[in-house]
């Protein structure tokens, strides 16, 4: 794991990021874990929030850093598996300093599931655009038992709560998951999903490169093409 998440690999990873103003965030860390992660490297993901700790001055840059890097994890579990999230949360709870970790939920737990459904669905509409009405009745169709989870848990309890990650990060993760999973189908559906959400084309084809470099330096390889976002 040292030997791939060196300082000068996430100082690249890091520098492929539109520049962004001092003390902000920058996304490509919750990326580089969700890809870690997804890959099966989860050892690598304490190194990317020490590295990315280190630009930030204040606690609350701090205390958002964690949170971003343990939502992206939390919300790309459902992608990769959970079995995986639970590995790179675990290796990222070490990293943490006590100060900066959560001991309740992020989420509003008494939400009830009517809310979250009309919530998830509007996420679900906004990420897909037009082919919502394709997507959502083929999931119902194959599996209504997915659908209805997808909806109203996966996209209303989920996805949709961006506090901490954004509409946009939110895409990114699913990006930065579905590419280490070879899944390509999937992969084009959030590509375009993250611009529907407020990302711009440079952003999305930098998110797929550092999702990209991660999968492949963690060992993935894969069976199908990448697919690519243009205009």
């Amino acid at each position: 794991m040292a030997d791939i998440a060196t300082r000068e690999f996430l100082a690249h990873l890091e520098a492929l990021y539109p520049k962004q103003a001092e003390g902000v965030v920058s996304p490509w860390s919750l990326v580089a874990v969700t890809a870690f992660s997804s890959g099966n490297l989860p050892e690598a993901v304490p190194e990317v929030f020490k590295y990315a700790l280190e630009g930030l001055k204040t606690h609350e840059q701090r205390l958002l850093l964690a949170r971003k890097l343990q939502d992206a994890l939390f919300k790309s579990g459902l992608l990769s598996g959970f079995p995986k999230a639970i590995n790179a949360l675990g290796q990222l709870y070490t990293a943490v300093p006590n100060e900066l970790r959560d001991t309740k939920p992020l989420r509003d737990v008494s939400k009830s599931v009517e809310t979250l459904t009309e919530n998830g669905q509007h996420y679900f509409d906004q990420t897909y655009g037009e082919t919502a009405a394709t997507v959502q009745p083929y999931l119902r169709k194959i599996c209504p038992d997915l659908e209805f989870f997808s909806t109203t848990f996966a996209y209303g309890y989920t996805y949709s709560f961006f506090d901490v990650v954004s509409p946009a990060e939110t895409s990114f993760t699913m990006v930065a998951a579905l590419i280490a999973n070879d899944t390509p189908r999937q992969i084009d559906w959030h590509l375009r999903g993250s611009l529907r959400n407020g990302a711009t084309l440079d952003e999305v084809k930098t998110v797929r490169q550092i999702a990209i470099e991660v999968a492949k330096a963690s060992g993935v390889k894969w069976k199908n093409d990448i697919p690519d976002i243009h205009e």
